[in-house]
Formats: structure tokens, sequence, C-alpha cells
């Protein structure tokens, strides 16, 4: 082969490896973490934005239903400070979520902290999203919502 041949193919592979890596970083998933109590309260309780909580589990089929609006919701309003969290109160740990978060592409961020989530933050149904202004808890809102009903909710926490 003559030099330039040779030099196309090096440009070629150098682009292709950098395509790979912009769609890898593109299509990277969340990792369901472990969090805190005292981290999951920074969170939840600083005063310095609004924050939306949802409290999900593997094995709750609502849960499961409502998270394609939640993260498609996401997508539309991070930019105008949406700031949303998943908080899995699964027995088993985080891996429990991780299919499901994987499977479907959540973008937002998701921790689990167990079943003792139950008790402190006074979760009584779940899915339950907790609504945060302040640094202090304003709404629960327990149940499946529809994508319709949740982006009305989320336009008038965020004053839109």
């Amino acid at each position: 082969m003559n030099r330039i041949v040779l030099r196309q193919i090096h440009v070629i592979s150098l682009l292709v490896v950098a395509l790979l890596s912009i769609y890898a970083d593109a299509t990277a998933g969340v990792t369901v973490e472990k969090i805190s109590e005292a981290a999951l309260d920074e969170l939840i309780y600083s005063d310095q934005k609004k924050l939306v909580v949802t409290f999900m589990a593997a094995w709750c089929g609502p849960c499961i239903d409502e998270l394609p609006a939640l993260n498609k919701l996401h997508q539309k309003y991070s930019a105008k400070g949406f700031n949303l969290i998943g908080i899995s109160i699964d027995l088993e740990g985080p891996q429990a979520m991780q299919p499901i978060i994987d499977k479907l592409k959540i973008g937002f961020p998701v921790y689990w902290y167990g079943e003792t989530a139950i008790q402190k933050y006074s979760i009584f149904a779940i899915p339950m999203i907790i609504w945060v202004q302040d640094g202090r808890i304003v709404e629960r809102l327990p149940g499946r919502r529809s994508e319709k009903e949740l982006d009305k909710k989320i336009r008038k926490f965020l004053d839109l």
C-alpha cells in the first residue's frame, strides 16, 4: 500500500474511534448507587433548589410504568431547573433496580436507599413523588400519574 492509502486508513480509524467514544458517552446509562442517609438528607433538605424525588421499587408495576414519562419530562425540563432523582426502596439492594434503569434508558440519577426510607420519609404508597422547595417537602403525590398530569405539575412547580 502506498502512503496516501495508509494515511487515509489512519484518518478513518481515528474518526471511527472518536465516533465510538461519543456514542459510548451518549448511551452510557445511569448506575444505581447506594446513598447514605446523610447524603440523601442533604439532597432533600438543601435550601438551594427545587427538587422532585420519586420513590420506587423494581417489583412495583406502576413505578416502572411511570418511569418513561418521568424520564421524558426530565429531558424536557432539566435545562429549566427541573431536578429529579429516583430512590429505590428494594430490599435486594441497587442491583434490583439496575436492569430496569438500563432497559428504560433512564437519564436522571437513581439511588438505592432501601426499605428504611419508608418510615424516614413517610412513604405510604409507591410510586411516591415528593416535591421539595426551599429545603422542605411541600407535597406528596402517591400513585402512578400520566405524563400529561406530571407535565402540568412540573410546569406549575417550576413556575413556567
